[in-house]
């Protein structure tokens, strides 16, 4: 991913000091052409996320979109994700998935103006966006670049709190088809994190499920897609009935934040 650094003045952020991001991951929008994900349609519940959050999140800092933001990888189908994500005026910054192939993903998403960086800066915050993807693989794994990225950016800033996404958990959500596909090299990622002590929390994708946790005082968060859920602790592939959603995350000046899963009514 593109090493960029996007610093975010105190002027732009609200009186109150906090910082408020908002998390929307697996789109899985669809080419027009395309095969139904399950015959749900994820553009009309995409829109209706939006509009959620138009409502009731106009405050918000930053949108992250944490993977899985088309189905199949074409330019169309980003294109279609792009033009969903025109009716905001929200930041956004966005991390590839195992759906997703990011240098196309890239592309058209730089063509319509959107930063594609994986760091930004708030002046008590740091919030890095990591790659998981394996080509032709749901399974995730964090490149040597990855991890190196990752211990030199924490490095560096030891002064900030830290916000890490990424796409693919890693951490066990005792879900055995879904663990299947988990981070391959969490040990690794984690022997990085236990390296400093700036890191405040964890988000991902991919689970299509609600998820928190918490290891050596870093909170771990596992967020529900826009689209449809998959049932909590199921051994096989199996739908869950709960509405899609996306997480609000409002990061306060003293490295606390606090969390909450915002599903749509119907």
């Amino acid at each position: 991913m593109i090493k960029s650094i996007e610093t975010i003045s105190k002027e732009k952020i609200k009186d109150s000091g906090i910082i408020k991001i908002i998390q929307i991951t697996d789109t899985h929008i669809l080419d027009d052409n395309a095969p139904s994900f399950n015959d749900f349609d994820t553009s009309e519940s995409l829109k209706r996320v939006l509009e959620a959050i138009r409502k009731n999140e106009a405050d918000a800092d930053l949108i992250l979109l944490t993977g899985d933001l088309v189905h199949e990888a074409t330019e169309t189908a980003y294109q279609k994700l792009v033009d969903h994500l025109a009716t905001t005026t929200i930041p956004i910054l966005a991390l590839p998935g195992n759906h997703d192939i990011p240098e196309r993903m890239h592309y058209v998403m730089g063509a319509n103006g959107h930063d594609m960086g994986n760091l930004i800066k708030f002046d008590n915050w740091l919030v890095i966006l990591l790659n998981t993807c394996i080509k032709g693989e749901h399974s995730g794994e964090l490149s040597v670049a990855e991890l190196e990225f990752l211990k030199s950016t924490l490095q560096s800033n030891t002064d900030k709190h830290c916000l890490i996404a990424l796409h693919h958990h890693p951490v066990s959500i005792n879900s055995s088809w879904m663990d299947a596909m988990s981070l391959k090299n969490a040990e690794s990622f984690f022997d990085v994190i236990d390296e400093f002590n700036q890191v405040r929390a964890i988000i991902w994708g991919h689970i299509h499920q609600e998820f928190e946790s918490e290891r050596e005082g870093v909170s771990l968060f596992g967020t529900p897609s826009t689209c449809l859920q998959f049932k909590p602790g199921s051994n096989d592939f199996e739908i869950d009935k709960k509405k899609p959603a996306y997480r609000r995350l409002k990061l306060k000046n003293d490295g606390k934040l606090s969390s909450k899963v915002v599903y749509l009514k119907k």
